[in-house]
């Protein structure tokens, strides 16, 4: 009896020694996990954190002049108030600045770099006639925050890079019905020049611009689908009607126009145009919504890719509209309307795709050039991961940006956003920083170390009063 009181001692005295340090402990996590590589083999890659206490919602990755810019809309722990946040990393996964901006109110952001590399993000607000426009230069200084009343509320708006680094604000108000389009042009010093507008009837506008700054306008007026050039000066120079409802413009570097939509309800089209309107060539693809959502990607030097997410397939088309290779990806990756799936190409013309899977983690499937299976890897550990982005620079280095989401010692769900670059296969993002100790903390804390106090003070009360009556008895 004597030998497990002692033993029982010994151990309240280990476990007390023990939770006096899981606090500091705690308070020090960031230390073991913030940087934990995905591969010690591999030193070229890595995830980092973009912003401790705070998650991004739909946060995008763009990779300008050697350098990784994150830009989104965030969410920070404890705080009602609405940020816009930019941080730039450089390709090593170091953060050289970045930059929260308390906002009213958001909805979507809109956002582009011009030819200096200063960022331009509009940030639109669907409960109001106000927009706001913001320029950061590449060192992270904000050069300007302008805000821009309009006489209606808004339900669009994007911008387009012009001549000179001049600046187009392109939107779609939405009320009074039916609406109307509206361009508004600035100059490179933010001094407006001037705006125009067209009425629609309730159909979203479409807009893309060619490499001599024309701009290339899909809208729908009294039930007819119009497709309309725009000069820089905001003059219509050719406008025609089309028979279907386009889903996407696409411009080519030799300034050809790519209409995508749908014939009917299972069959969707590609037409061709040059740059004065008339038709090259079209294209029907059976069994293919384009109204569905589906990606296109276009790549001015080579081919146009056309993926399908619900039958998991991929086609190459060359700009002349030929098929060059299909590839079916249902063993790779899953078809389910909900997950995130994101196209990109290397400098060899390998396709890369990723997507979360059905149990949370990523799929990165890499195709070559000619349609053939490569590789895939699969990263995210236990926990659950959405990718938002994925860019690919010069060096066909791979880089990524996703939201996690995992849970504390209490169960409680956080999220998070983390930067990947050359994703291993097994590899896991890393944790954040523990949170600070709340009253749950404390209250566990204290009742175990209480417990740890009075258990040895009662085993000494019993082994002296055992000792006592031995005593007496002899």
């Amino acid at each position: 009896m004597k030998k497990i009181a002692w033993k029982s001692l010994i151990i309240c005295l280990i476990i007390s020694s023990m939770i006096s340090n899981i606090g500091n402990f705690l308070q020090n996590f960031e230390a073991y996990d913030q940087n934990y590589p995905l591969g010690l083999s591999n030193s070229n890659s890595w995830s980092k954190i973009v912003k401790d206490g705070g998650s991004l919602f739909e946060p995008y990755c763009e990779l300008v002049n050697g350098s990784l810019y994150i830009i989104g809309k965030i969410f920070l722990e404890d705080n009602p108030n609405k940020y816009l946040y930019v941080s730039n990393f450089n390709t090593s996964g170091i953060k050289e600045w970045e930059l929260s901006i308390k906002l009213d109110d958001y909805c979507y952001i809109s956002y582009l770099f011009d030819n200096d590399n200063n960022l331009f993000i509009l940030n639109i607000d669907y409960s109001s006639s106000k927009i706001l426009l913001i320029k950061i230069n590449s060192s992270g200084a904000l050069l300007f925050s302008k805000e821009l009343s309009l006489d209606q509320y808004i339900s669009h708006a994007s911008l387009i890079l012009g001549e000179n680094n001049s600046l187009l604000i392109f939107g779609h108000y939405f009320y009074p019905y039916p609406g109307r389009l509206f361009i508004m042009k600035f100059n490179n010093a933010d001094q407006f020049l001037w705006n125009t507008s067209i009425y629609l009837d309730g159909y979203s506008p479409n807009i893309v611009k060619d490499s001599g700054y024309n701009m290339y306008l899909y809208f729908s007026n009294n039930s007819i689908f119009n497709l309309a050039k725009i000069n820089s000066s905001g003059a219509i120079i050719w406008q025609m009607g089309l028979e279907n409802k386009i889903q996407l413009l696409m411009v080519d570097s030799d300034n050809n126009l790519f209409i995508m939509g749908d014939k009917s309800y299972s069959t969707g089209y590609i037409l061709k145009l040059n740059s004065t309107g008339n038709q090259i060539k079209e294209i029907l693809i059976e069994n293919f919504r384009a109204s569905d959502g589906e990606i296109w990607y276009l790549n001015d030097l080579y081919d146009l890719l056309v993926f399908n997410k619900y039958s998991m397939s991929i086609l190459c088309y060359d700009l002349n509209l030929d098929l060059k290779w299909s590839f079916s990806l249902s063993d790779n990756i899953f078809a389910h309307f909900n997950l995130r799936t994101y196209l990109a190409k290397d400098s060899h013309n390998n396709v890369y795709i990723i997507q979360n899977n059905a149990i949370g983690n990523i799929n990165l499937v890499k195709i070559s050039s000619t349609g053939e299976f490569l590789s895939r890897i699969i990263w995210g550990g236990i926990f659950f991961v959405t990718p938002r982005s994925l860019v690919i620079d010069l060096d066909n280095n791979i880089y990524f940006i996703c939201n996690c989401e995992d849970y504390d010692i209490w169960r409680v769900r956080y999220r998070y956003t983390v930067l990947v670059k050359n994703p291993l296969n097994g590899g896991t993002p890393p944790k954040p920083r523990r949170r600070d100790l709340d009253i749950r903390d404390y209250f566990l804390f204290s009742v175990v170390g209480i417990a740890c106090i009075i258990s040895p003070i009662a085993l000494l009360s019993i082994l002296r009063s055992n000792k006592k009556n031995k005593k007496k008895i002899s």
